[in-house]
Parts: structure tokens; C-alpha cells; sequence
């Protein structure tokens, strides 16, 4: 093999090392770093007497044109959705409506040592997609005297909601807040039904709620003669001050109903956010996706019956600004930007039409940047290298023929060494060999005259060997 030939064939074998290489990097990539998840979300739905899930079904509708299927669990709400994402570990639950104040209420002086472990154990391991909607607190009490402080409630009987309920964290921080606890109150552990039958029976004397305005339940108590909303105008400000989860709302006189009017006064309130919260080791890609759903589909200003909702401003929700958890990265991104990545917005929906695995879209958002860091560097190798490829095949298809130029070289060679009568017979027969193997040669037609020169060549020497055949024969027909 000459040296020309040798570094044909090197550069040959580098460049299949190269290709084979790039293969076997990909294979890797989806092998080791796991390409992408499934394209389903588990979203813990209850609570807020619905209002959670009626939000949560809009969700699962647009997510489903990127190739995500949204599962709702309508059954698990308030602290149970919290420990879900918190504590258990095995749950499949991946996201889900918190409460403001449900996780704030787990840390800080009023909370319990063993509420502060949980939450330092436990909050790093959520995020937030946003905040949706306000729910104001409602305390309802019984009594002829008007109440201006948490503090006046030592002594009274007080629903403070069912353990599961989001509101009761609020309410029981909130009280001690004022010095109220189990040693100087009773605490009941019950919801206040709609028609307020445990305040008219005595059996509590004060009630708290969290809920949305315009929920059945507030809009029912609201009527029931003879229970008053406590107005919180003398200390609002420093609660919120004091827990930056808290928001002062005022439900101005007449803005639930005109004649009469009711209030018959303007309350200031203190409401909360509800929060949508995600466990960080969901996948960014849904995460974002999560996210721009949220943005793009805000809570309408209206209830069922097509009144409008107390404290709804459009604008103020959904919005990125969360007091009590890291607001996700992904999610950031969309609300600053007003829109998903490329590869999610232009690519997930054509990838879920056509059927493609939702994975591959989840690892090109990921790992796209990545990725064409490797394949660049490749390509810059790559693309001088094919520039070759034409004279490679050229070389291939040459040397193909020019094996039958080196054997004639031989047999010429042979002949300039004053051959005798059987060596020139011997070369006849291998120059017939040749013609004849060298005839089934196969070459493309932009090579044929490859092949005919070849024949030119074979019928040349033939000719010589002839000649030469000749020169040997006429003495002995002279003799």
C-alpha cells in the first residue's frame, strides 16, 4: 500500500470514528441524563368550594394542546395538598392551590418547634408558579359590642376550621398573634356552615373563613341577620406588616347590596393570595408550561351567576410576586417575557400533533443549549471534512480500475526483459484475464471513460505482446 493510499484510508477511518462518535454521544445523552419526563402533571385541585379546580380544569384544557396531560385530584385541599408536597414523598402529586399563609404560618415566633423544623425541612423543596386571586378573611362573631381586636375574642368559643381546611393555620397564627390561645379560648374545629347554625345555636361565638368573595358560603353568611364582620381598620396595617403574606382590602358600604345597604359601613378586611406550588423536582419544562398557562388564562371577574367578584382588578393576578416561596426560574422567565421558549411554544404543539413523545420536546428545552455547544465544534470539524467526500468517492471508484493498470504495468515490465516464446504466451493469457475480469468492473456513468481508457490500454498492450509473438514465429517459418 503506497503512502497516498495510506492516508486515504486514514482520513476514511477518522471519519467514521467521528460519526460513530457523535452517535454513540447522543445514545449516551439519552441513556445518562434521561432524556425528558412524561407528559403528565398530578395537580392536588380542592378547596375554595371549587373555585380551585374550576381554574385547574382551564389548565388541564390548554395544557393538553402541548402534549401534557393534567390529572386534577379535586379531593385533596388545604394542609393535606401541603403535605403531600411537603412531607410524603411517595405521593405523585406535583403541584397544587395553597392558601397564603397556610406555609408563612410554619415558621416565626408564634409557630411550634416542631412546626419550624417541618417547614425549614420542607419549603426548599417547593416553588411557586404565582400568585391567582385574592381570599379575604372573614371573621364572623355574635354580640351587640363591636369588636376591634383579635384580643377581645379571650374567652369566646371560636371555629378556627377542620384540620385539613387551609384556613385554620391562618386563623390559629393570627390569634396568637393577640395573645389568644387554647389556655384562654375554645377552639373548635369545625367549618361554619352557610346558614351560620353554630353561631345562632351558641355553640361559637366567632368564626373564621378563608375564601374566595364571591364563594356561595360567604355570600350566604353575609345576609344572616344578627352576625357581624369583624372590621380589622384599627390594626390592619400592622398585621400586614407583620406577615407579608396579608394584603388590607376594604368591602365599601353598600357593595354587597345597595337597598338596604349592606355593609352598612365600609369594613377594612385582611385578605391573603392563593398560590399555585410546584415541587422543584418537577420538570423546568412543565414548569414553564404550568407557568404560561397560568399567565395566559387569568381567574375571569365574574362568578357563575355573571356578577362581578369583590376585589377583582384585572392586572393585579396572576402575578409572580410570592411572599412565602421561590417563585420557579421557568416561571420568572414567562412572566417577564410574556411568552414560553422557542422549543415550547413552537415545537411542543407540533410535536403532540404529530405524536411525538412529550420527552423529546422536555429534553430539547433542557439540554438544547447543551447540546449545540457539542454539535458545533462538531460541525466546524465535520463540514471542512465533507468538502472530501466527493474525492474520496472519486479515489474509490479510481482505484477500482487502476488495479488492472498495476498488473499490466507487471506484465510490461516482464516484456522489456527480453522474454522468451513461453513467457510472452504467458503474458498473452494474463493480459486476456485481465481484459476479462476488467470487463465486469461496474463504475458510474460520470466515470466511464475510466473504463474505456482501460480498455485502450489493455488492447495496447496486447498489440505489443502480439507483435512480439509475431517477431518470435517468422525465423522458424523461414528455416
Amino acid at each position: 500500500m503506497t503512502k497516498r493510499q495510506k492516508q486515504v484510508r486514514k482520513f476514511f477511518l477518522s471519519c467514521v470514528a467521528v460519526f460513530a462518535g457523535v452517535i454513540l454521544a447522543l445514545w449516551l445523552a439519552i441513556i445518562i441524563l434521561k432524556p425528558g419526563p412524561e407528559g403528565r402533571i398530578v395537580i392536588a385541585s380542592g378547596g375554595a368550594e371549587g373555585a380551585y379546580n374550576d381554574l385547574a380544569l382551564i389548565y388541564q384544557k390548554k395544557l393538553k394542546r402541548f402534549g401534557v396531560e393534567a390529572e386534577l385530584r379535586p379531593t385533596t385541599s388545604g394542609a393535606d395538598t401541603l403535605r403531600a408536597l411537603f412531607v410524603n414523598e411517595s405521593s405523585d402529586i406535583d403541584a397544587g392551590f395553597i392558601k397564603g399563609g397556610v406555609a408563612g404560618s410554619l415558621q416565626g415566633r408564634l409557630a411550634t418547634d416542631e412546626e419550624r423544623k417541618w417547614h425549614d425541612r420542607q419549603v426548599d423543596s417547593l416553588q411557586s408558579v404565582g400568585r391567582l386571586f385574592y381570599e379575604p378573611v372573614y371573621v364572623f362573631y355574635t354580640g351587640a359590642k363591636p369588636v376591634r381586636s383579635l384580643s377581645e375574642f379571650k374567652g369566646r368559643k371560636i371555629l378556627i376550621g377542620t384540620k385539613p381546611s387551609g384556613w385554620r393555620r391562618i386563623a390559629i397564627t393570627l390569634l396568637r398573634s393577640n395573645g389568644v390561645d387554647k389556655k384562654n379560648a375554645t377552639f373548635i374545629e369545625k367549618d361554619l356552615s352557610a346558614d351560620a347554625a353554630e353561631l345562632k345555636s351558641g355553640e361559637a361565638e366567632v368564626a373564621f373563613l378563608v375564601l374566595p368573595p364571591e364563594s356561595p358560603t360567604i355570600q350566604k353568611l353575609l345576609h344572616v341577620p344578627g352576625i357581624f364582620l369583624m372590621d380589622f381598620a384599627a390594626e390592619a396595617d400592622a398585621y400586614v406588616a407583620r406577615f407579608p403574606y396579608l394584603t388590607k382590602l376594604v368591602l365599601h358600604q353598600g357593595s354587597i347590596e345597595l337597598a338596604p345597604d349592606l355593609p352598612s359601613a365600609d369594613i377594612t378586611m385582611l385578605a391573603t393570595s392563593s398560590a399555585l406550588v410546584v415541587k422543584k423536582t418537577l420538570h423546568p419544562a412543565l414548569v414553564a408550561l404550568l407557568a404560561d398557562v397560568v399567565m395566559a388564562n387569568p381567574r375571569t371577574g365574574f362568578d357563575r351567576d355573571g356578577e362581578p367578584i369583590l376585589f377583582h382588578k384585572a392586572g393585579d393576578f396572576p402575578t409572580p410576586k410570592d411572599p412565602e416561596f421561590e417563585v420557579a426560574r421557568e416561571a420568572t422567565s414567562v412572566y417577564k417575557t410574556g411568552d414560553l421558549p422557542f422549543v415550547l411554544h413552537s415545537m411542543a404543539p407540533l410535536n403532540a400533533a404529530l405524536g411525538i413523545p412529550f420527552w423529546m420536546t422536555a429534553y430539547l428545552h433542557k439540554h438544547g443549549t447543551s447540546t449545540a455547544l457539542v454539535i458545533i465544534p462538531l460541525l466546524s470539524i465535520l463540514l471542512p471534512l465533507i468538502q472530501y467526500l466527493p474525492k474520496l468517492y472519486a479515489w474509490t471508484v479510481r482505484r477500482r480500475v487502476y488495479q488492472w493498470y498495476r498488473q499490466m504495468k507487471t506484465i510490461e515490465t516482464r516484456l522489456d526483459q527480453d522474454p522468451t516464446a513461453d513467457q510472452i504466451a504467458e503474458a498473452h493469457a494474463e493480459l486476456d484475464r485481465i481484459d476479462r475480469l476488467a470487463g465486469r468492473v461496474k463504475v458510474p456513468s460520470n466515470f466511464s471513460e475510466m473504463f474505456y481508457d482501460l480498455r485502450g490500454h489493455v488492447d495496447l498492450v496486447r498489440r505489443r505482446i502480439e507483435t512480439m509473438q509475431e517477431a518470435r514465429t517468422v525465423p522458424v517459418a523461414a528455416q
